[in-house]
């Protein structure tokens, strides 16, 4: 199966549809900065002087643009979807989906959705600088497909996730259903 969410796994005996996301390559950053203000200490200056801050900047490493990175930031999600960890899951989705749905939006559809449990069995393969159409939007971006297996209701899957680096990290993607469902 193939989806933009990390994953779509359909499981008819059970009635089980499930839609999990996915990320993809974008640009190559080696890192990602942070800027902060700091008042470096001033010889001449007097209790009574204020400090002018001066920015500095901390260099923040990206993650490796690999499938074994993308397949861990694939690992990653469904342990906080297991986790119902919806804060951090938006953190993650594709830049070009933030922009079309509210953190707020996204966390209320998910507490109101029912979530199974996923265990990851292994990852499967990946393939990389697959050109991918984020959903929802008219952006295109190269993604790395991670296919792994998961169980589900008893049943192992095999489910597959388009992963997204944007910025140092990778992101995921909802599929067009759940932007849909997410906006109601």
């Amino acid at each position: 199966m193939t989806s933009h969410l990390p994953l779509v796994a359909v499981a008819p005996l059970v009635g089980c549809v499930l839609a999990l996301s996915a990320c993809s390559p974008a640009p190559t950053n080696p890192t990602t900065t942070a800027a902060s203000a700091s008042a470096p200490p001033s010889a001449t200056a007097t209790q009574s002087a204020t400090p002018t801050p001066t920015a500095t900047t901390t260099s923040i490493p990206a993650e490796p643009q690999t499938g074994a990175a993308a397949a861990a930031a694939f690992k990653t999600w469904v342990k906080q979807y297991n986790a119902e960890q919806w804060d951090r899951h938006y953190a993650t989705l594709v830049a070009a989906q933030r922009k079309i749905i509210t953190e707020k939006r996204y966390t209320t559809c998910r507490d109101k959705s029912i979530n199974p449990t996923f265990k990851w069995v292994k990852t499967v393969k990946t393939k990389a600088n697959v050109k991918s159409k984020i959903p929802g939007t008219s952006k295109t971006q190269p993604a790395t497909l991670v296919t792994a297996r998961l169980r589900v209701q008893g049943f192992t899957l095999p489910i597959t996730a388009h992963m997204f680096y944007e910025d140092g990290a990778w992101h995921w993607s909802m599929t067009k259903e759940n932007i849909q469902g997410c906006k109601k």
